[in-house]
């Protein structure tokens, strides 16, 4: 990979679509030399991923298809791939021709020839064969390495050897895991392309927002502006929460009007050729936030300033979260709604999820979703990382804070603090704030991808006054 400073000054400049950024790169050269490092990775042996495949119950399975789509770069299902760095065994692709009589009514999939040329492979051979020769090449290993996600992944493994010989079987997840936290040149290239279009679907989201308009509406503009710019769409589903929505972290009905006096919380993502974005903007429905609503917002957005500083090769993966935790306990503490800054359960009250997470081919890119002090780790040059502070003024919160410290020795101190901060938690009740950015790791410190779409509040009403192109 060349150097991340190097790579960075391309970036910044380029401002081309998915096709011409795609035309930097060779993919057969790109998936060789990440084969190449997962044999390396894993020693003898071999290796053996399915893409998407269907169950004998009609069921989709998709557990492996990220490992795979990683390593081969190919999209269509019902097929695996055999790998090892025996020249007799090479790089074998299993697929699932498309049926002459079905060309009419489904999508075209790549051929044999196909399978060769423009993804890499040594030998290509249709399912169908896939028990014989599979097994056949396999016969000579003792172990083999694979994603053993679901049972079927090892029934299928299993069934290749039928005698007394048995391998053992290897899970493969935590050496590609590890090879997908630092991206590549390409795929920082997709993942920047893919925050710029999200950053625009949130510039138009937020023109359009005004009271009596629906969620839904928001969510139209942002999936078609998504892929009017030549994205995939959506890489997860978009939430759009207005109002007591805007508290709940996953809401995705999407079906409420916008009232006056609602905030917004919009958590949204493109998907540019797998690479996925994932940047949150809160914005107040009536184009002004209210005071209350700044004072929560601008806690959040202090918190999420000072975590990014904090995102730098060699420093604490976990220390952006905790950064975070920081500033928002102080600001609560100061608008009266924490009465201790350091008190474990007021934390749990109000802190909700680690702030941090991987972004790549999926949303929440390679295990744990959640970073925790189990796997803490430093961060490194290459990683793409989003930070996504946030305050839920929920209505139920301290309902449940209460029902979780019933009977424990905490109780009589949790009941006098609701009592206490009661009146003024109606004050700020249903704000939901959330502020997220997709954050790329370099040598000598950051960039933010999605910087964009606006986080300054007085940036949010001055863009909401302008006339969006879906009105």
């Amino acid at each position: 990979m060349k150097p991340i400073k190097s790579l960075l000054i391309s970036l910044l400049l380029l401002n081309t679509s998915v096709i011409a950024l795609n035309a930097q790169f060779s993919d057969a050269e790109i998936y060789a030399k990440r084969r190449a490092d997962a044999i390396q990775r894993t020693g003898s042996g071999a290796i053996v991923i399915p893409g998407t495949i269907r169950t004998p119950y009609g069921q989709t399975d998709g557990s492996s298809e990220r490992y795979f789509r990683y390593l081969t770069g190919w999209e269509s299902p019902g097929a695996w791939m055999v790998l090892a760095e025996d020249e007799k065994v090479g790089y074998t692709l299993f697929i699932t021709p498309g049926a002459a009589e079905r060309a009419v009514w489904e999508n075209q999939v790549p051929d044999a020839g196909e399978a060769k040329t423009a993804y890499g492979a040594d030998k290509v051979y249709p399912m169908t064969l896939f028990s014989a020769r599979a097994a056949e090449i396999l016969s000579e290993y003792d172990t083999i390495w694979t994603t053993p996600s679901s049972r079927m992944v090892n029934e299928t493994i299993s069934s290749l050897f039928p005698g007394d010989k048995k391998p053992v079987i290897m899970d493969i997840r935590k050496q590609l895991s590890d090879m997908r936290l630092i991206k590549d040149d390409y795929e920082i290239s997709l993942l920047r392309e893919a925050a710029i279009v999200t950053a625009e679907a949130h510039r138009e989201a937020m023109m359009l927002a005004a009271p009596g308009r629906w969620e839904y509406e928001l969510e139209a503009a942002i999936e078609h502006t998504f892929r009017s710019r030549g994205c995939d769409g959506p890489g997860f589903t978009s939430i759009i929460g207005s109002g007591a929505n805007s508290t709940i972290l996953h809401y995705d009905l999407n079906s409420r009007r916008l009232e006056a006096g609602d905030v917004i919380v919009m958590d949204i993502g493109a998907k540019c050729n797998g690479y996925i974005a994932d940047v949150t903007r809160t914005i107040p429905a009536s184009g002004q936030f209210s005071p209350e609503q700044l004072e929560i917002y601008n806690i959040v957005l202090e918190a999420q300033n000072q975590a990014i500083s904090e995102m730098k090769p060699g420093k604490r993966s976990l220390g952006a979260h905790d950064r975070a935790t920081e500033i928002i306990m102080k600001g609560l503490n100061r608008l009266g709604l924490v009465t201790d800054p350091d008190s474990p359960w007021q934390k749990k009250l109000y802190i909700l999820y680690t702030c941090t997470h991987h972004i790549g081919l999926d949303v929440h890119d390679t295990y744990p979703y959640q970073l925790t002090p189990a796997d803490e780790g430093i961060f490194r040059p290459g990683m793409v990382i989003t930070i996504e502070p946030g305050i839920y003024m929920n209505s139920g919160m301290l309902d449940n804070l209460r029902y979780q410290y019933r009977g424990k020795p905490e109780e009589e101190e949790i009941n006098a603090f609701i009592s206490q901060i009661t009146p003024l938690f109606r004050k700020y009740m249903n704000i939901g704030i959330r502020i997220e950015d997709d954050i790329l790791i370099t040598e000598d410190g950051n960039i933010n991808l999605s910087e964009a779409a606006p986080r300054e509040p007085s940036e949010i009403e001055r863009l909401m006054r302008k006339r969006s192109r879906y009105e």
